[in-house]
């Protein structure tokens, strides 16, 4: 059995708590005391095959911490949109079939795209932004995310998703691939996030050039985080791919002049998170 798998298997979680793993990119694992969920599992090497020899060549920089097939203790999948690095056209067909009992959550406008992987309708779950949606006990809201552009289809909905998942009373906040728009703070005020996974991996002309959208800068994340009012930010999309990664030191510095509580983890790592217990009230 693979060595991660092995360790999210056998960790034991408290109520109100939460054991994370980074798998790279915008993926992590999250395990609660009853459910374990992934999210933009990126995890084959389509990406780096379709892309061998162009000018936008996909080369990692680090390995995939598992393979697909290594996963079968998934029982919630969420994907934030139809990229390759968060609907992965390899590894999430294998994936449902390691994992058999998992349910994925997709935007409505990737609906077919996991449809044409074989996986069943009644264990596709979709949202269109702005809605909710409740699923083995984890409270799920979508909110829209705009990657470079909205995109919204007129009966589907936003096909770029940031979730808040709550999940045995901890709230948590996955951006997605966005960039700062107006509303989208507003969007978020409504709930309360302890923990926050934001990109950081910015925009540029060349990336632009080579048709890569792009994300938060290190700067924008930082102050998204502090004006949603965020209780733990964690920094994401960067070192996975040359050609599209940031400057973790960056958002170290600029984290820390504008005195942002963070955590920066390691590839393959993890860390858990407990709601604090403070004068009888939670954070």
């Amino acid at each position: 059995m693979n060595a991660l798998i092995s360790e999210i298997n056998k960790t034991q979680v408290e109520s109100g708590g939460l054991q994370i793993w980074w798998t790279g990119q915008e993926g992590f694992v999250f395990k609660s005391r009853g459910q374990i969920i992934y999210i933009d599992p990126y995890l084959s090497s389509y990406a780096e095959r379709m892309t061998r020899g162009k000018p936008n060549e996909h080369i990692r920089i680090k390995p995939a911490p598992m393979k697909p097939d290594d996963v079968n203790n998934a029982d919630i999948v969420l994907c934030s949109h139809d990229h390759a690095d968060h609907i992965d056209p390899e590894g999430i067909p294998i994936i449902a079939a390691a994992s058999p009992g998992a349910h994925f959550v997709v935007p409505e406008c990737a609906r077919e795209t996991m449809l044409g992987f074989g996986i069943d309708d009644e264990r596709i779950h979709t949202m269109k932004g702005d809605d909710e949606l409740r699923l083995k006990e984890i409270h799920i809201h979508a909110v829209p995310a705009k990657h470079e552009e909205f995109d919204k289809h007129p009966q589907k909905g936003y096909p770029y998703l940031s979730y808040v998942i709550n999940i045995d009373g901890v709230s948590l906040f996955h951006a997605g691939d966005t960039i700062p728009y107006n509303g989208q703070v507003e969007r978020l005020k409504q709930h309360r996030i302890d923990l926050a996974f934001v990109p950081i991996n910015g925009r540029d002309e060349l990336r632009h050039k080579l048709d890569l959208e792009g994300n938060f800068t290190c700067e924008e994340a930082i102050r998204f985080a502090l004006d949603i009012n965020a209780g733990l930010t964690i920094p994401m999309h960067y070192d996975m791919f040359a050609i599209n990664t940031a400057d973790i030191n960056e958002f170290r510095r600029t984290a820390d002049k504008q005195n942002l509580r963070y955590q920066i983890m390691d590839h393959g790592g993890s860390f858990g998170f407990l709601m604090e217990i403070q004068d009888g009230t939670q954070r």
